[in-house]
């Protein structure tokens, strides 16, 4: 079953994993100075983006769906009530999924279980900042969490599927950064 990936690294992403936030001490514990608290892996959104006012399915043009071979109608999908959207080819050769999550604090919460991915990378996707991960090393799909704003994150997963598979990573990218540049300014 393919969506399995997307659903797991969906889930471990929507699941609420806090991170960073204060912990309550030990009686008589000294609290750590500022200075020695670890830098945030995660840097804050320059240019905010508004994720919240379009639909999944309206991610991406219909010009970029057809430069990626999407010749197949889009398809609503939802994982643990976050919206999304998945398109494919005829030719059953590549997949693209999105599901938006505008509640979390999704980054936090995948970098939080960097451990259990075989590939996991902080980045950025046309300055916003983004995490890389794949599921298998060896796999056919990548999924890019990029954050458009402060809780407004979504996750696109390619996929390579059929033979002459390809690297699903650079088209993963590619597609992040139209999805990020197809997003309105977030006013306020």
């Amino acid at each position: 079953m393919r969506c399995v990936p997307v659903v797991l690294a969906l889930a471990g992403a929507l699941a609420g994993c806090s991170v960073g936030g204060p912990q309550p001490s030990a009686p008589g514990a000294v609290p750590a100075s500022s200075a020695s608290a670890p830098a945030d892996p995660i840097p804050p959104v320059r240019d905010p983006k508004n994720l919240a006012g379009t639909p999944p399915c309206q991610l991406l043009a219909p010009a970029q769906l057809a430069a990626n071979r999407m010749d197949l109608p889009a398809q609503s999908k939802n994982v643990l009530d976050a919206p999304g959207c998945q398109w494919s080819d005829k030719a059953h050769t590549r997949e693209i999924r999105i599901y938006v999550d505008t509640t979390n604090d999704v980054l936090h919460n995948v970098y939080a279980q960097r451990a259990t991915f075989p590939v996991f990378e902080v980045t950025q996707v046309v300055g916003h900042p983004a995490i890389q991960t794949k599921n298998n090393a060896a796999g056919t799909s990548c999924f890019f969490n990029v954050a458009a704003a402060e809780r407004q994150t979504f996750v696109l997963g390619f996929t390579s599927l059929g033979d002459g598979m390809e690297e699903p990573c650079g088209p993963a990218r590619a597609l992040a950064e139209d999805v990020v540049a197809n997003l309105p300014p977030l006013k306020g």
